[in-house]
């Protein structure tokens, strides 16, 4: 082999190695890159829909604070159970009493027996009946009332816990969604990197080893015992003509 060969192989040798390298390295580079694109995209549709998720909560959220705090103020309070003096002052108490003393002292009047004991006896039994009827009324009223907004406050409580719990449960299934994703991506890009870094050290391989095979190739086209200096048109046989050189031995 030639002087000329052996450099011209060592140069196109070394240069495809490297131009291998370089292909793999920009594969291994735009591997990487895709893979970050895809895991970004992948990471806010995931924040989009965690963001979502919390936005369609808010309702039920809101609803259970309020109830909770409304809840609270009520059994605080206990349940408060409405007087007899608060029930006289009640203009619908107050108009059924008159009607129904008016009544009596009419009929009373119309048989003559409006200012006897009997006509006191049956003023006095229907102020005491409408008084208890209505009472019970009132009191019945007034905890149906507040049984009502007990278990309404308490459905608005028993709202926000599940919701809490529902955003508990979509939290923690997003943050091991992200942390696959992050996971994932880490042992992709290093993949790649270990795959740049493997292509690097191939073409840095093979070009010393074109270049190896070129130096002894041209090692031997220098050996002045593999040059005919007899004449020709090889660079070494003119040089050896040139300067009077024989082949040795």
């Amino acid at each position: 082999m030639s002087f000329v060969t052996s450099l011209a192989g060592g140069i196109l040798g070394a240069g495809a190695a490297n131009d291998a390298s370089q292909a793999e390295q920009q594969g291994a580079h735009e591997a990487r890159q895709l893979e970050q694109n895809n895991a970004t995209n992948a990471l806010n549709y995931q924040n989009d829909v965690w963001t979502g998720t919390k936005a369609a909560e808010q309702p039920y959220q809101s609803l259970g604070s309020t109830s909770a705090n409304a809840l609270q103020s009520l059994l605080g309070k206990g349940f408060q159970q409405p007087s007899l003096t608060d029930l006289e002052n009640t203009p619908g108490y107050q108009f059924q009493l008159q009607q129904g003393t008016r009544a009596i002292n009419e009929n009373a009047a119309a048989n003559g027996t409006l200012l006897t004991g009997n006509t006191g006896t049956a003023l006095q039994q229907y102020g005491q009946g409408l008084a208890q009827t209505a009472y019970n009324n009132d009191f019945q009223n007034a905890l149906s009332t507040y049984v009502a907004n007990l278990q309404g406050l308490t459905g608005g409580v028993n709202t926000g816990l599940n919701s809490t719990a529902q955003l508990g449960t979509f939290g923690q299934e997003a943050a091991t969604g992200t942390a696959g994703i992050n996971m994932r991506t880490a042992e992709d890009q290093a993949q790649q990197i270990n795959n740049a870094a493997a292509a690097r050290a191939q073409g840095a391989l093979g070009s010393a080893a074109a270049w190896g095979t070129a130096a002894g190739g041209m090692a031997a086209g220098l050996d002045p015992g593999n040059v005919d200096f007899s004449g020709g048109s090889n660079p070494w046989e003119m040089a050896g003509q040139l300067f009077g050189l024989s082949p040795s031995g």
